[in-house]
This record gives structure tokens, sequence and C-alpha cells, in this order.
């Protein structure tokens, strides 16, 4: 069911959630967290909410998606819909579409509509904010979510999220690398002894080769470094080079969902490495609400080291 309210308020559209349970007999359905997507226009709301319904699945949640005004003059104004049922999947799902002075304050417009005793998660899958810890919807939150891959220059937005970290912030590219970080890691723990140095293969500008490469020195601490592959979508090979001049590398081409392992004295061994959509790394982020310490370190301390070094493959 679709339900549009035009001109409305916030409260009027929580009222209206409650009556629309009550009428469905869904009124105990329990939701684990309220997730708040911002977008910057109409035409995202869509893939927002088909982002949700994959993410709602594992984590039944009410969700509230914010288009965000680009001007916060004129009259104010707030549009609505609300979606239950088959409509919404397993989440509750509102949009809001302030315009004029009713975005001046965002926040508020969204806080009658939070569920009580349960976490806040805000979410931009398209352009962040320039400080997302300070951000009114950001505020609201126990976790800070950032897609530094949709943006026009991905590490750039990245780097510039480093200057602003606040703990609870994380970005989809860091999830994005969780099955590299977990094969690299099951890979050194047969090594006998530390490699001298670590190339990492990949995107001039996608995240994941900078993300594993400051992983990569932060674990080990041998000199890891970046080399650009023109035809790489994300990461193509990641190579270990020891003393007495063997190597160990896991390898992916740009079109394969299957990775290499390479290692002296024994066959190459195919491993499945999918690249992760958005659904699977925003669902990994969302199983924990605790701030990502770790992630905070190489995003400040690592990455701003690794952005300004590479070199051509």
């Amino acid at each position: 069911m679709i339900i549009t309210l035009k001109n409305t308020t916030s409260a009027e559209v929580a009222s209206r959630i409650i009556e629309l349970r009550d009428e469905r007999g869904s009124a105990t359905l329990s939701r684990v967290l309220t997730l708040l997507i911002c977008v910057p226009d109409m035409i995202d709301v869509d893939n927002a909410i088909e982002v949700s319904d994959a993410v709602s699945r594992e984590h039944p949640c009410r969700v509230i998606v914010i288009v965000e005004p680009k001007s916060t003059e004129g009259a104010a104004l707030l549009n609505a819909q609300i979606r239950v049922g088959d409509a919404a999947g397993l989440s509750d799902i509102i949009i809001l579409e302030p315009r004029g002075e009713a975005g001046s304050n965002i926040d508020s417009l969204v806080m009658p509509l939070l569920q009580s005793d349960t976490p806040v998660v805000t979410y931009w899958p398209v352009t962040p904010p320039e400080n997302p810890g300070a951000h009114p919807l950001g505020r609201l939150a126990v976790k800070r979510i950032t897609d530094s891959r949709a943006t026009e220059c991905p590490m750039e937005t990245l780097s510039a999220l480093s200057n602003v970290y606040t703990p609870g912030d994380t970005d989809l590219a860091w999830a994005g690398v969780t099955l590299w970080r977990a094969l690299l890691g099951a890979i050194a723990e047969d090594f006998d002894r530390l490699p001298t140095s670590i190339r990492v293969s990949g995107n001039a500008t996608h995240p994941s080769p900078f993300l594993v490469a400051a992983w990569l020195h932060h674990q080990l601490g041998v000199p890891v470094e970046r080399v650009v592959d023109p035809h790489a979508l994300t990461i193509t090979d990641i190579t270990f080079f020891f003393a007495d001049d063997t190597t160990v590398s896991l390898s992916r081409s740009a079109s394969s969902s299957v990775a290499r392992l390479s290692r002296p004295g024994l066959e190459d061994r195919s491993v499945n490495l999918a690249r992760r959509s958005v659904q699977d790394s925003l669902m990994e982020d969302l199983r924990r609400l605790d701030p990502d310490v770790y992630y905070g370190e190489l995003l400040t301390t690592e990455l701003p080291r690794l952005a300004t070094c590479s070199t051509e493959g």
C-alpha cells in the first residue's frame, strides 16, 4: 500500500503510519533500527528503496528516505509518501520531500518518525556531506555510512572524509574489500617469515586498492607499493615479495569473479572472489553498530600517506 500526503507535517505522517499498521494488524512487528537514507534528488529515491528492500530482509527496519532540499528559502512545504505491506517488504518506508524553509531544520522533521528504543543509522548513497558527524541527520545516528565509490572522484571524497572523521563514521568501500582482506589474512597466516615488500595493483581512483594497501601496511608493517593498472575496475593483483626472490600473489582480472592464488612449489589455485554489491556491503555494516576504531585508524593515519604515492603499471 502506498499513501501520498501533500503539504503535510511529520506528526500527520506518524499518525497515519500508526493507523495503517493497526488496520493491517501488524502493529507489533518489530524493527531493529531506523535507517535514514539521504538523497540529493527525487530521481535517487527508487534506487535507495531498492537497496533498503534487500537490506531489510536481514535487518527489519523503518526506512526514512529524505530528499535534501537544494534551497531552504521560500515557503515551508512537506510532501510525503508512506509505503507499507507488499510495497515496503519487511520495512516501513517513509519518503520525505521538504521544500523551502521546511528543509532548514531537517532533523526536526525526522525526529517524530524515529522509533523509540532503536538505534538510528544515517546513510548517504550518493553524495556525502562535508562532515557526516556534524550533519543534522548524522548527529541523530550511532552510525553514519557514506559511499565514496558513488562520487565523481572517490579518493578525493575519501581523503576529505578522513579529515573530518568522527567515531561512528564508515564508508561502504571498506566493507567492499572484506573478502579481499579475509583471503589475504588466511594467506599471510601460512607465511613462515614476513615479506620484504608488497605490491598492490588496481584502479587509479577506486578506493579498494588504497584501503587494502593501507590495511596490509598496518598489519604487516612492510613497505607497500601501489601500482596503477589501466585495465582495472578495482583491484587486479596483490603480490608479496620475499628475500629469497620468491613471490606469492593473489590476482583477479577485471572481468572475472574468480581469483588465482600463486605460491612457490604449489599449483595455482582458483578462489571465488566476487565483487560485492552495495546491498551486501550495507548489510555487513549494519551487523555492527559500534564505532569501527580500526577503520578510523586506517582512514586517518595510513590512507593519507598512500593516497600521495603511486606508480603506473
